[in-house]
């Protein structure tokens, strides 16, 4: 039986041992990703939301971090559904790239400065595209060398790869285009001026921006797919957001890729998201279609959310705010996490979790109070967006 959902996040927990206690960083999370859908996991920083990205790609570390139940499901085309948390180190390894990347908050961190551009977008082709690298340069990947084989995937030592320079010359030089041209289409397919040049740069030498540009073209050199943006447009200047934000979706239209983005900006959500998942404090308090949930939220918190967004008519120093913080996540106690700082709170929000209830086709709350929502004072259907996402400034 053929399944519609691309990727599957069933009753997902995790937690991190410390001297204090476990932190429960992810509790209970459940969600779907069609394909060619974008969904944005929202919520304030220590949510849980990378924590949630990172278990898609099982990149928790173990220990400190335990998957303590759950499943995440991709479903591969013509191979069935595997679950990526039981699947076997090889398996992941497969996945990680050629099915779901991911695109990391920080490109400084993510990129190793000690290697070329080029140097590190080779790696990659060379994990999941070394039979390219070789039929391109015009090697059978049947008949190839042990030699060939390991000079395409990138795993020759300086030595091997000398050695084969000068006994073999022209299949190097082919084997050495072969790779330079991948790499070279992979950055000037993401807008990279003089690809060339930049692919023999290393990242200190680069602008934010166009350091974030390498990523999405390491991201997305395999066609992934499912692409998880995690903070892409952290660091960098509101008019450099706008232009990473427009390429993944122009890459996303042009490959047919799903998008999970990651992020706690919700004025970029309303432009680019088809779906939201509003987190906080490691649980998904409300899902809907992103444009159904702007207009009319029905968790206070994501209610306090979308108050908390200035807009033109926000009186010079009177910016909204949720009062209190995150609750500490150690051995949190069976209730409500969100009740500290609700103002509707009831009894028994301090005495119960609250589950994901339907409330309607395709919309989801974790709210006992949620059938009161509509005495909230509810954000604006029109939710304003900052100029540097919003269309008007692109016109």
């Amino acid at each position: 039986m053929s399944q519609d959902w691309l990727l599957k996040v069933e009753n997902l927990s995790v937690r991190f041992q410390s001297r204090s206690g476990d932190a429960h960083a992810v509790e209970g999370v459940s969600f779907e990703i069609q394909p060619g859908e974008t969904l944005a996991l929202v919520g304030e920083t220590g949510c849980g939301k990378s924590v949630t990205a990172r278990s898609i790609l099982r990149l928790v570390p173990e220990p400190p971090g335990k998957y303590v139940a759950g499943s995440i499901k991709l479903n591969v085309e013509g191979k069935g559904v595997v679950d990526i948390l039981s699947a076997s180190t090889k398996q992941v390894m497969a996945i990680r790239g050629e099915r779901i990347s991911m695109i990391f908050q920080d490109p400084g961190k993510a990129l190793n400065p000690s290697l070329t551009v080029g140097s590190q977008l080779a790696e990659v082709f060379g994990q999941h595209r070394f039979e390219m690298i070789l039929e391109s340069a015009g090697i059978d990947p049947a008949r190839a060398s042990r030699a060939e084989k390991r000079i395409a995937k990138q795993r020759a030592s300086f030595v091997q790869l000398r050695f084969f320079q000068l006994t073999r010359r022209s299949k190097a030089a082919a084997l050495q285009k072969s790779i330079d041209d991948a790499v070279a289409r992979s950055l000037a397919d993401t807008g990279i001026p003089n690809p060339r040049k930049i692919m023999k740069s290393y990242p200190h030498e680069l602008s934010g921006g166009m350091k974030q540009r390498v990523m999405i073209a390491q991201a997305l050199a395999c066609d992934p797919d499912l692409l998880i943006a995690d903070e892409p447009t952290t660091a960098l200047d509101v008019t450099i957001q706008a232009r990473i934000l427009e390429l993944i979706q122009d890459m996303q239209k042009r490959r047919g890729m799903a998008v999970l983005y990651i992020t706690h900006d919700l004025s970029i959500v309303r432009e680019f998201a088809d779906r939201i998942a509003v987190m906080y404090a490691g649980h998904i308090v409300e899902t809907g279609p992103a444009q159904e949930v702007l207009a009319n939220p029905q968790h206070p918190y994501t209610n306090g959310l979308l108050g908390a967004i200035p807009h033109r008519r926000t009186p010079r120093g009177q910016l909204a705010a949720i009062p209190g913080s995150v609750p500490h996540l150690i051995d949190p106690p069976d209730q409500c996490h969100f009740a500290s700082r609700c103002q509707w709170a009831a009894e028994a929000c301090r005495g119960h979790v609250p589950q994901l209830h339907t409330i309607q086709p395709n919309r989801k709350v974790a709210c006992f109070r949620f059938e009161e929502s509509e005495s909230l004072p509810v954000a604006k259907a029109d939710m304003p967006i900052p100029a540097e996402i919003s269309g008007e400034a692109r016109r």
